[in-house]
């Protein structure tokens, strides 16, 4: 009985480890993930504004038929 209950509570101990090293792989990766979508739109947003033409801004054409 008392083998038992120590196997138990070693099992029950590297579960809990285990599940505590996936939750922070796992949070950890979800924070890098954030910060690339952050970059990505900070850098989208940045292309807009450094545009050549300015809001407004009489631009010649041709019909073409």
């Amino acid at each position: 009985m008392f083998k038992f209950l120590i196997i138990t509570g070693l099992v029950l101990y590297l579960v809990y480890k285990l599940g505590s090293f996936f939750f922070k792989a796992g949070a950890a990766a979800q924070q890098l993930r954030n910060q690339q979508q952050k970059k990505t739109f900070e850098g989208d947003e940045n292309q807009k504004r450094k545009g050549d033409s300015k809001p407004g801004e009489y631009i010649d054409y041709e019909e073409v038929k």
